[in-house]
């Protein structure tokens, strides 16, 4: 009697996310919801670093990859704190890809919103906090102010942003 063969499953590309602080991990399960829901697409893991700047973040993203393995891994830092060598160094060489958001997470938001971003970090989570009224800690406050076509209009003008996209869509 002949075996029954089951059709071959599909794997899923995997990717390893990793944000500097709470908005950031936030933003980050937002852009998973819009972009990889119903097991379709990319298997997205989000970790928070906590803060504690690049030297934290890439360690954090090296953490993870002591337990698991990921296809693609990405590290999204601000670029508030000078990323230096050794950061570069380190993440490079475990693959991990570094996109900057200048100078921080709210900066990159407020320029999604075609606002102007002030210089300082402070400045720009406070002005995107009377836009919005939150700090942006969780992934819902994101849904009112950052739609699907709003990204995607947007992106081809901000580098950081479709990086960040192309990743979440699997390429």
């Amino acid at each position: 009697m002949a075996r029954h063969q089951s059709p071959p499953i599909a794997q899923r590309k995997t990717l390893l996310t990793v944000g500097e602080g709470k908005a950031d991990a936030a933003f980050l399960r937002y852009l998973r919801g819009l972009y990889c829901s119903g097991r379709q697409g990319v298997s997205v893991t989000v970790r928070n670093a906590s803060g504690k700047g690049p030297t934290n973040v890439i360690g954090t993203a090296i953490g993870a990859l002591r337990i698991a393995s990921f296809d693609q891994k990405l590290c999204l830092l601000d670029t508030d704190i000078i990323w230096s060598s050794k950061n570069i160094s380190d993440a490079t060489h475990k693959n991990i890809q570094l996109i900057g958001a200048t100078p921080c997470l709210e900066g990159l938001l407020l320029h999604i919103l075609g606002k102007s971003v002030p210089v300082s970090s402070n400045e720009c989570k406070r002005q995107l906090k009377t836009i919005t009224g939150t700090n942006m800690y969780e992934a819902d406050d994101y849904a009112g102010y950052f739609s699907y076509a709003l990204l995607q209009q947007v992106r081809t003008s901000i580098a950081e942003l479709d990086r960040l996209l192309w990743l979440f869509e699997g390429r």
